[in-house]
């Protein structure tokens, strides 16, 4: 099932909220929550946040059937800051017992954990030039979810899945996109021997077959997030502080760009953005508490060369903070938001504390 054509993301209606599970009792460390993603099958929700820990919530609804909350059904503690973490790509083919996900934090090997009881189900380590075991900065697991990607400091490296310990396919990337850490990876849905990384150096280099096919350069700053639409032809870009636009790239005509769409971006960390199902909304969290929403219509597209700027569909406030996570449920009409971000020390006043919101929501799509 894809999302209601007659949906119009015009407005959304609050199903529920969920903010004590992230409080924290050391008041010398400052919580944020880092992004939020639905499961494939659609029953979990995956939260990251600044205290190194994942937390899985379900959907649980009362006894009526009236009203639905958010229920933390498992937290998962890693050895430093979260850099990446993903589900694997069939939940619906695991068993009952079994769901699985991925993560990076500073410092550690990459685990393998099943969501279920927080088991760790396998480990997968780079090392350095020293043979110390080295961190990656970011994940991707293949469409068939047989193979690992990860990105680092100037380099790629694949893993089996069902081989865990330091056997990998090493991709030097220093040559052609400068040595900078590959900060995002992502599989193109239609041709799954495609798949495109990008950079803190704003290059995003598009890859067939492992081997380097084209390399897009355009934005102002360092690249967070990358997203293929739907039917593979086009992939959407996404950077931090310093470049609010998120780019669509023409994949038919390498090197182009279709169209972009202006957010507010104004600090590092990661603005998430994703694309509904069935490749007719873009929907982006903004540093100003709201979301962003835009209709892709293939009339918008660049005509005479002109590039074109996206008008907003709607700008909707969700929380009173930084939204750094959104997530489209992958067949309901249901976005998930996450909210946070540091505050200066100096801004900590009685308002500015009110004022913080670290919280995830759920939302029906109007």
């Amino acid at each position: 099932m894809e999302i209601n054509h007659a949906i119009h993301f015009k407005d959304l209606q609050l199903i529920c909220t969920c903010s004590d599970d992230f409080l924290v009792n050391d008041k010398e460390f400052q919580q944020c929550l880092k992004g939020c993603k639905w499961s494939t099958d659609g029953l979990s929700i995956l939260t990251n946040s600044e205290d190194k820990r994942l937390r899985i919530f379900n959907i649980e609804t009362d006894e009526t059937n009236q009203s639905k909350k958010l229920h933390k059904v498992n937290e998962i503690k890693e050895g430093g800051t979260i850099y990446d973490y993903v589900w694997y790509p069939n939940t619906m083919h695991n068993s009952n017992d079994v769901k699985l996900i991925l993560s990076t934090s500073n410092r550690s090997p990459i685990h393998l954990w099943n969501a279920i009881d927080g088991e760790l189900e396998a480990t997968y380590r780079v090392y350095d030039h020293v043979d110390e075991v080295a961190h990656v900065n970011s994940l991707c697991f293949n469409w068939s979810g047989e193979e690992i990607y990860c990105g680092s400091y100037g380099k790629l490296n694949i893993f089996r899945t069902d081989r865990p310990g330091r056997e990998f396919t090493e991709i030097s990337t220093k040559a052609d996109l400068h040595r900078s850490i590959i900060s995002t990876i992502v599989m193109n849905p239609v041709d799954r021997s495609i798949f495109a990384v990008g950079t803190y150096s704003k290059d995003i280099g598009i890859y067939g077959g492992n081997q380097l096919m084209y390399i897009l350069r355009g934005h102002k700053s360092g690249i967070t997030q990358l997203q293929f639409s739907p039917d593979g032809l086009k992939l959407y870009s996404g950077s931090r502080k310093g470049d609010n636009d998120i780019v669509c790239w023409d994949l038919r005509n390498v090197g182009q760009t279709l169209y972009s769409a202006e957010r507010t971006v104004t600090t590092n960390q990661k603005i998430c953005f994703d694309i509904s199902s069935n490749g007719q909304y873009l929907v982006s969290g903004n540093c100003t508490g709201e979301i962003s929403t835009w209709k892709l219509d293939q009339s918008t597209e660049k005509s005479n060369g002109v590039e074109i700027v996206l008008p907003l569909n709607s700008k909707i406030p969700v929380h009173n903070d930084c939204v750094n996570g959104v997530s489209l449920h992958p067949t309901l009409p249901l976005l998930a938001t996450a909210s946070g971000q540091r505050h200066n020390e100096n801004d900590n006043d009685e308002q500015q504390l009110k004022d913080i919101d670290i919280s995830l929501k759920l939302w029906e799509i109007i």
